[in-house]
Formats: structure tokens, C-alpha cells, sequence
């Protein structure tokens, strides 16, 4: 089945991939693949984190995605949706957007003062938690960014970085955004070049250095804070085989091959 968007309305967020299409209507939020193949990485993702330990050993949550066919300005796209995790009254505030309400002073200005990869982190991280009183705010990183190493999402910037506000108060925002991970941007990490290739020149957001070094900094401040299981390739194909027939069969090996390389070759390094 299609979920057919008729109106022109359309929320569109700028990132530093570009402008994304994305939809609210009801109680679910859409959106469409925009260079490759980002809904069946979020879809993925969200389903290998059930195998975590994200929600069983800390006051966190992450977003659970499903595949979906959206047609949309009269055209049939692929793309993916998830609930609105939003409460009555309560809202996201991305830290850039924190940082330069609460001191006038942009978050990049901040860290940039900050002499290594590791200060920065650090800042960022347990000035957060004084700003919001989210305590775990360190471990909340840490856990952000492991995904991240794990899964190769290199569009961690700092507006997708986010805390929950509602009336003041703060909570953690649910892990989300993670559809840039898994090689899945065709124009960035074209098809023509082997995976592993691809997966050496990656780099980690929001700081620009290899995944390795950012996780094993953040580690390194507070300890390791995600447990995943290791998966098999059969494992891996076995969740991502219903969600290649949203693709055209001509595409299908190309992405089978880049998921699970990127996988099964991350897990060796974490």
C-alpha cells in the first residue's frame, strides 16, 4: 500500500546532506529517501538496536522506523516512517540551537576553543548536563556516538544532536536520524567503489576525525556504554532481505554487499 500525500505542504529540513522531505500526518512522521538507500538504513538500524542494550540498562529510547511506499508530489517514492515521540507540550531542542539561547555564543565557537578532540567532547558533554540536568547526559553521548562508529553514520552534526524541553525541564531525546549510516549515500560513497574503500574514508560528525578515534575518546572519558551482539552475515540478511524489495532488483546485490561489509567489518574494530 501507498500512502499518498496530496498537498504541497512539506517539511523541509536542511542538514549537511541537503534538503530532506519529510511529513507529519497523524501520529507518525515520513520520509523519503533522498540520495540512496536512508530509509532502509534507518529501518535496519532500528531493528539491530532491539538487540541492544540501549533501553535496558539506561532511562534512554531510540526510534523504531519502518519501511514505507510514500507517493508524494504525484510520484511514487520509497521511504520510511516512525512515531511521533513527542508528548503534549513538549518539544525538540537540538544542542546548537541550547547553546546559543542559553549563552549567546554559537556551540561551534565554543568547542573550537577547546584544544583536542577529547576536550571537546568532554565540553560538550558535561556542559550539556549542567545546562539540563540530565545527569547521564556523558553516557548518553558515548552511547550516540558508538552507534554512529558502528553503523558508519557520518551526519551526526550538531543539529542532530538533540534534549527533549517541555515547560523547562528537560529529558533525552530518543536516538534518531540515523538514515546517512551504511554507505546508504549513493552521491557520496558512489557505487562504482568497493566498500572497504568507502568505509576508510569515512568520517565521524561532529568533528571530523576517523569513527576510531571519536569512540575510542568518548570511551575513553566514560566507558564503554554499548553492548550489541556480534551478528552473522546470515543474521544481518535475514532482517535486511524484506526491505530490498522496496528496491529495484538491478540495486539489491550492490546494497546487500555494502550493509553487510560496513557491519560485519565495524564490528571487528569496535
Amino acid at each position: 500500500m501507498s500512502i499518498h500525500f496530496v498537498t504541497n505542504e512539506r517539511i523541509a529540513e536542511t542538514s549537511s546532506k541537503g534538503n530532506q522531505e519529510k511529513w507529519v500526518e497523524g501520529n507518525r512522521w515520513y520520509k523519503l529517501d533522498q540520495f540512496g538507500y536512508e530509509a532502509l538504513a534507518e529501518t535496519l538500524i532500528s531493528q539491530l538496536l532491539e538487540r541492544s542494550n540501549c533501553e535496558q540498562d539506561y532511562p534512554f529510547r531510540f526510534t523504531r522506523y519502518q519501511m514505507e511506499r510514500i507517493t508524494a508530489h504525484g510520484v511514487e517514492r520509497t521511504g520510511c516512517s516512525s512515531e511521533n515521540f513527542l508528548l503534549p507540550g513538549q518539544s525538540i531542542i537540538t544542542l546548537s540551537h541550547l547553546y546559543k539561547r542559553e549563552s549567546e555564543v554559537s556551540l561551534r565557537n565554543l568547542l573550537a576553543r577547546q584544544s583536542s578532540d577529547k576536550k571537546r567532547i568532554a565540553y560538550l558533554a558535561e556542559a550539556t548536563a549542567e545546562l539540563t540536568g540530565l545527569d547521564l547526559f556523558p553516557q548518553y553521548l558515548t552511547l550516540l556516538f558508538e552507534v554512529d562508529a558502528l553503523f558508519l553514520n557520518d551526519d551526526r552534526h550538531l543539529n542532530n544532536i538533540a534534549v527533549l524541553e517541555s515547560g523547562g525541564k528537560y529529558d533525552y531525546c530518543p536516538i534518531f536520524d540515523n538514515g546517512a549510516g551504511l554507505l546508504s549515500n549513493m552521491r557520496t560513497a558512489p557505487i562504482d567503489i568497493e566498500p572497504k574503500v568507502l568505509i576508510a574514508a569515512q568520517r565521524a560528525r561532529p568533528f571530523g576525525t576517523t569513527f576510531n578515534r571519536q569512540a575510542g575518546a568518548v570511551r575513553a572519558l566514560y566507558g564503554k556504554q554499548l553492548y550489541l551482539p556480534k551478528l552473522s552475515k546470515e543474521e544481518i540478511f535475514a532482517g535486511l532481505e524484506p526491505l530490498l524489495q522496496y528496491y529495484p532488483q538491478r540495486d539489491r546485490g550492490i546494497i546487500t554487499d555494502r550493509v553487510c561489509t560496513t557491519i560485519l567489518l565495524r564490528q571487528k574494530q569496535r
